[in-house]
């Protein structure tokens, strides 16, 4: 029996076929364009029902189709939008089905298999935006669910997912990537009394899914799941590229979304609102996550020393903003020859409970790699973090040194570092968003696309960070301290210290001329704090002061200069009551010089062969 509608938008068919009381049952809907043409044969037989299609043609298509059985529920799905030519095949009876479909196509096009038998189920999603897809997939029903998809991706955007669902347990692999690129995957999802999934998954040619990886991780007893993400370097910029495997407890695969809450705008640093969450994080009170670097085959022209600052500044970035205590303190990052840096494109990658980072030539166009494992244990519905790997490739030219960085196009160690550590925390990339999503497009988030430098959160980074560990203690502010200003016309140096008996001193016996107060800080750390580093170089002869952890430490060492510690705290964004501090340098003078006055900044910068370097943050006026 077969009944044909025809709505204004399409056709949908209805047939079922009967034996002995038991029945198998048919449905599909069809929306296709003037330009497609479509061709399908039914057979009916003693309670079994056959059927095969073929499709093509170009523009906006959807062909749905169900079959329904005793125990069993299947179902196949094509959306393209483009060219694309598709067959298939159906043979259902009450007790068993199979589905075999087969797409080409370019465009945008998705292609998926879904089906359930009782409370098990077992799916195949593929999808392209911008470019060509061929897959094969098929699924069967009757003793067990098994799904399988061969595809082979070229693009803009892909993506692959293959999930299913036991009595007991779960388990989802999937993979996607942005930017032009291709994907090769062939896996396999079945489900019985347990769910298992195996295959290969590569993106670019670089394999990052294997039956290895699947067996190590559906073979865990206690449940084991891992992720890796990372940059590659295309064509006109960067792209990037995601892979997870997760093997779950079924009392334990609760769903959440990890998205963002509803949070204001602001004006700088982007929108409190874009970030979007990966559903891990480090469930501990304060984690203090030990950090390693193995400096073997460090990229020409930085330091051991100076990579460990760089990513211990990088580490602190996200500490500063959190309630938590996320990364160790002292020795954020430890140097170690011995420990191994993994290669995370073996197929022999393993947890070993080391953070490690580390460089190595991967062969490949991907920039850094981040990994994470996870014990599955869940807190307030999160998974909970245990291991976290940072990796760059040596392939590419990197540097620790902002202004290099910023004037040559390499890659800035530490910029990539908090984007990196970002996703050991737990917080996910927001250009792999959906294109209809706002939070895609706020590039002053760390956590959106490398475009250059960014040592410094956005609003959406920080919020996310908080909604994950908590938002700092709020400090009351304490009494003000004066920052006081002195120059030195012989030797040209800019002085500023915060010490009343240094400020009259030095001003007396050392030739420099007191010019006043600058403003009032901190003597500590308070809510939206930042430390106000001083240095001084004995050659230059130039007092030097900074708010980056980093560049304190990287100027003391390769400079020339002496840490002398920190003057106080300032503010890193306007509150009442502060003006602005902007900082200068004369190459000339070689004298470092701050003020709050705009119009100093301007005329100085202008006449006196100053550069204009910045606003360094905020201090009070008053």
């Amino acid at each position: 029996m077969c009944t044909l509608a025809a709505p204004a938008d399409g056709i949908s068919i209805s047939c079922s076929s009967t034996a002995a009381g038991e029945s198998a049952t048919s449905r599909e809907s069809f929306t296709l364009d003037d330009s497609t043409s479509l061709h399908e044969v039914q057979a009916f037989n003693s309670g079994r029902i056959s059927i095969n299609r073929q499709a093509e043609g170009k523009g906006n298509n959807s062909i749905q189709h169900t079959i329904y059985g005793k125990e069993y529920a299947l179902q196949n799905s094509i959306e393209s939008q483009g060219e694309f030519a598709a067959t298939s095949s159906t043979s259902a009876s009450a007790q068993s089905a199979t589905m075999n479909q087969n797409m080409g196509g370019s465009g945008s096009l998705s292609l998926e298999l879904m089906g359930r038998e009782g409370a098990r189920d077992a799916l195949q999603e593929a999808r392209v935006n911008g470019g060509s897809l061929v897959s094969s997939q098929s699924l069967t029903a009757g003793h067990g669910i098994s799904a399988r998809q061969s595809t082979e991706i070229r693009g803009q955007e892909g993506s692959v997912l293959a999930g299913a669902l036991g009595s007991d347990n779960v388990v989802v692999a999937r993979g996607s990537f942005e930017g032009l690129g291709s994907m090769k995957a062939d896996l396999g999802a079945t489900t019985q009394d347990q769910a298992s999934i195996m295959g290969t998954a590569s993106i670019d040619g670089v394999p990052l899914l294997s039956d290895h990886t699947f067996r190590a991780i559906s073979g865990n007893d206690e449940g084991l799941g891992m992720g890796m993400s990372g940059l590659r370097m295309i064509d006109g910029g960067l792209g990037n590229f995601d892979m997870s495997v997760i093997s779950s407890d079924l009392n334990d695969a609760r769903s959440r979304s990890y998205t963002s809450k509803e949070k204001s705008d602001k004006a700088s640093g982007g929108s409190s609102s874009s970030y979007a969450l990966t559903g891990f994080r480090w469930n501990e009170k304060n984690p203090n996550i030990q950090l390693h670097l193995n400096p073997s085959n460090i990229p020409p022209g930085i330091k051991a020393e100076s990579a460990r600052d760089a990513i211990s500044a990088a580490a602190s970035t996200w500490d500063e903003v959190v309630d938590k205590n996320l990364f160790k303190d002292e020795s954020t990052v430890i140097i170690d020859y011995n420990k191994e840096v993994p290669n995370p494109f073996s197929g022999e990658y393993r947890a070993d409970g080391i953070n490690m980072n580390g460089f190595r030539n991967f062969g490949n166009n991907y920039l850094a790699v981040s990994t994470y494992w996870t014990d599955l244990t869940r807190e307030d519905g999160y998974y909970s973090l245990i291991e976290s790997d940072l990796l760059y490739n040596l392939d590419f030219e990197w540097t620790d040194d902002l202004k290099q960085a910023e004037n040559t196009g390499k890659l800035d160690l530490q910029s990539v570092a908090v984007h990196e550590l970002g996703h050991t925390i737990g917080l996910e990339d927001l250009y792999i968003l959906d294109s209809s999503d706002s939070r895609k497009y706020d590039f002053e988030q760390v956590m959106n696309l490398y475009d250059g430098p960014q040592r410094t959160l956005g609003n959406g980074d920080r919020a996310g960070a908080q909604e994950l560990y908590g938002v700092p203690e709020i400090k009351p502010m304490p009494d003000k301290v004066t920052l006081y200003r002195m120059y030195n016309p012989d030797v040209k140096d800019h002085f500023y210290t915060t010490n009343p008996y240094e400020y009259n001193t030095i001003a007396v016996n050392y030739g420099y001329l007191q010019e006043g107060i600058l403003g009032f800080i901190s003597p500590i750390n308070s809510t939206g704090t930042i430390p106000l580093y001083r240095m001084y170089s004995p050659t230059a002869r130039d007092h030097f002061y900074t708010t980056d952890p980093n560049e304190y430490r990287t100027i003391a060492v390769n400079y020339g200069y002496i840490q002398e510690g920190k003057v106080g705290y300032i503010y890193a964004s306007g509150v009442k009551d502060t003006v602005t501090l902007y900082r200068m340098y004369s190459a000339t003078a070689k004298d470092h010089f701050y003020t709050s006055s705009l119009n100093e900044y301007s005329t100085t910068a202008v006449d006196y062969g100053y550069n204009q370097e910045g606003i360094i943050g905020y201090i009070f006026f008053k």
